[in-house]
């Protein structure tokens, strides 16, 4: 019997960080609330 070479195949997984449970919405959301208070604190002052 010939010897058959067997392909090796190597599946590489990217694993992104965070993803949708990481922290970014956690800045956008205190840039958002940071510019809604000057907003207001201009309203009030006006």
């Amino acid at each position: 019997m010939a010897e058959k070479k067997q392909t090796i195949v190597i599946k590489k997984i990217t694993i992104v960080a965070g993803g949708g449970h990481g922290g970014s919405w956690k800045v956008a959301l205190a840039d958002f609330m940071t510019a809604l208070m000057a907003f207001f604190l201009v309203m009030w002052l006006l």
